[in-house]
């Protein structure tokens, strides 16, 4: 558990760098900004509707894909290999970085019929001593609210303009 608390930190910090902080993961990972499938479509969605959000990214296997990867994000990271702290089946994750201000929430990814289809990752701007429970629960209701636009996990995939 401490060694998954520990990668789960990791992952959050690499999320409060942003894109200045992975340069080097543009060059070996696809753009955010050129991904045009539907999963990065509702990421911007989620990012546009939450201001609290610093950042989001879906974690999922693609279509005939043999693990899972970050299929959306608002990081430069499209493609990469999720970490096994970020395939979740069924649990979810708070982990609160307090040198930078913000909870890193991992929840199941669902489709509409409930099938858990990844992992969603979600970074919320927090204070020390800010209540935890208050954001997970909009974590899970961004999470819900997203599973309703996901008819099925190859409808994440399709190309939008």
């Amino acid at each position: 558990m401490k060694h998954k608390l520990t990668i789960l930190l990791l992952w959050v910090c690499a999320c409060t760098l942003g894109a200045a902080g992975l340069k080097a993961a543009d060059t070996k990972f696809g753009l955010a900004a050129d991904n045009r499938i539907r999963a990065q479509q509702l990421v911007r969605e989620i990012m546009a509707a939450n201001p609290g959000l610093l950042t989001a990214g879906m974690h999922c296997v693609p279509p005939n894909g043999d693990r899972q990867i970050i299929i959306a994000s608002t990081l430069n990271v499209i493609g990469k290999p999720s970490e096994a702290e970020d395939i979740l089946r069924g649990s979810t994750t708070i982990a609160p970085n307090l040198k930078v201000p913000k909870l890193g929430i991992m929840l199941p990814l669902h489709d509409q019929t409930g099938k858990e289809i990844g992992s969603l990752g979600l970074a919320f701007k927090y204070q020390a001593g800010e209540d935890q429970v208050k954001y997970l629960a909009q974590a899970t209701t961004i999470r819900d609210r997203v599973a309703q636009q996901i008819p099925t996990l190859a409808s994440l995939f399709e190309t939008v303009p």
